[in-house]
């Protein structure tokens, strides 16, 4: 019969046979009788035997990365007071109307903010809420830029919290 054995800094063993007092009394202190191990990829809990989590790999990572900066950038932002949506669709179509203002410097807009309301804008206003929008976008790009870098260098990429956006 086989009997195993753990010990906070040297881990675990087996033994093939019950080991004798002179044996026992050998091991290092805090040395503890254990069920046998299930496998390799098990850990000891101080209590049971789980499987070891699964490593994160970076491209795991960098993928969470590219999905908090997406949400990040489509949560909307509050410009002078009205609260715009930043989604793709919506950058599209401020995109669009920030060319007709410039084309048009004359015009205004109802332009529907994310609360539902809709607010008359003047060609400037369109313009500069273009302008915010842009840079609120080019800020969860930079920050996932300096996040990814981290990513890349260290050692333990699931270690990496995707903060800051």
């Amino acid at each position: 019969m086989e009997y195993g054995f753990f010990h906070p800094a040297r881990g675990y063993w087996q033994t093939t046979d019950a080991p004798s007092p002179e044996a026992l009394a050998a091991y290092p202190e805090g040395t503890i009788e254990v069920p046998l191990r299930p496998g390799a990829d098990h850990v000891w809990t101080g209590e049971s035997w789980d499987p070891a989590p699964l490593p994160i790999t970076r491209d795991q990572v960098l993928a969470a990365l590219k999905t908090a900066r997406d949400a990040a950038i489509a949560r909307g932002i509050e410009v002078d007071g009205l609260r715009v949506q930043t989604d793709d669709l919506s950058q599209s179509r401020l995109t669009a109307a920030a060319l007709a203002a410039q084309l048009d410097p004359g015009s205004t807009v109802r332009w529907k903010l994310a609360t539902g309301e809709f607010v008359v804008l003047t060609a400037p206003q369109i313009i500069a809420l273009a302008l915010a929008v842009r840079a609120h976008v080019q800020a969860c790009f930079n920050r996932e830029a300096e996040l990814a870098e981290v990513i890349r260098v260290t050692d333990d990429p699931g270690t990496v919290v995707i903060d800051g956006f």
